[in-house]
């Protein structure tokens, strides 16, 4: 018996880590932070855990610049495993960050919505809109363009997301200077009501606070589908055409299950869930279906969006914006 002893150990140890192994795939934690709508958050967890029901998700809801200050702050021991659905261009400012991982279904993804590293991966096209309550604003007086934003006699009735806090809120800064420059900005700050996150820059005009904001236009389409007064009106001069995107945390505590996460994440089917009801993204796979009910894209006028200037004008622009609502 002494004899077989260690042979039996041996191979009591090898049975134990084989299933050790097996046990740790879908199982453990999970944390995932979003940028995108607390309800996006919710379904994409409710199909996952369908798949992986032994792993704990737990979601952190944040605004862009909220979660890029947290994950610079965490650097040193990251907390989180993955982020989800934030701009490219501000995920591009963590990329030292992140953790290189090619997913399961990379050739679905074209070579423009995806880092030739493959540190992240395209999300949904992030198209910004106007969202009209039309209980407060008729159809021939909304605002057909970034120009009209500035006119006095929406003075009041503009509520917008503060671009220090918000990534979509600091596109539409960008797009502003470029199309018409700073003194369009002030005359638009000074009508406008500034919030600290972007969900309210919508929610408050769906629920008639104020008659007008600017948003991803999947936002507006998801609170009309729940009844309310809304509508679209994409500007005239044009949108930019920007992208969301999503990547794995470096030294995240469960790099295992963000793994999964990612390799979910990134499949039709998933992408399917946020392109429909009630959340309306087009999605930057392109084998997934446009949203029911949106404008189809020849019908919008797009220009060039330059994430790269955008990024690198940041901090110019913010100081800039900061002086002009400073002043009264």
């Amino acid at each position: 018996m002494n004899a077989r002893a260690p042979w039996l150990r041996a191979l009591l140890v090898g049975t134990l880590l084989l299933l050790g192994a097996g046990l740790a795939i879908g199982a453990g934690n999970l944390v995932v932070y979003n940028a995108g709508s607390p309800e996006m958050g919710d379904d994409l967890v409710k199909a996952f855990k369908a798949k992986y029901p032994d792993v704990k998700v737990d979601v952190i809801r944040a605004g862009s610049g909220e979660l890029i200050t947290r994950i610079k702050a965490e650097a040193a021991r990251p907390q989180g495993d993955v982020i989800m659905a934030i701009a490219k261009e501000n995920l591009e400012v963590v990329g030292n960050l992140l953790q290189a991982y090619k997913v399961k279904e990379d050739a679905a993804f074209p070579a423009g919505v995806k880092d030739a590293n493959n540190l992240y991966y395209g999300f949904s096209y992030n198209i910004q809109a106007f969202i009209v309550n039309t209980e407060l604003v008729t159809a021939a007086d909304m605002p057909k363009s970034w120009k009209d934003l500035g006119d006095k006699k929406w003075s009041g009735k503009i509520v917008l997301a503060n671009p220090a806090l918000s990534g979509s809120s600091y596109a539409q800064l960008f797009q502003m200077v470029g199309l018409y420059g700073w003194d369009h900005v002030n005359a638009v700050r000074r009508v406008a009501t500034y919030v600290p996150t972007s969900t309210l820059a919508y929610t408050l005009v769906s629920r008639g606070e104020f008659a007008i904001g600017v948003t991803g236009e999947g936002n507006v389409f998801g609170e009309k589908n729940k009844g309310m007064p809304v509508v679209a009106v994409y500007p005239s001069e044009g949108t930019g055409l920007r992208y969301d995107a999503s990547g794995i945390i470096k030294g995240g505590p469960n790099l295992a299950n963000a793994k999964l996460w990612m390799d979910f994440l990134t499949t039709k089917e998933a992408m399917g869930i946020i392109s429909q009801a009630p959340h309306y993204r087009r999605m930057t796979r392109p084998d997934v279906a446009p949203p029911p009910g949106l404008q189809p894209s020849a019908e919008i006028k797009f220009f060039a969006y330059d994430a790269a200037a955008a990024e690198a004008k940041r901090d110019e622009y913010l100081k800039k914006f900061g002086e002009i609502f400073a002043t009264q």
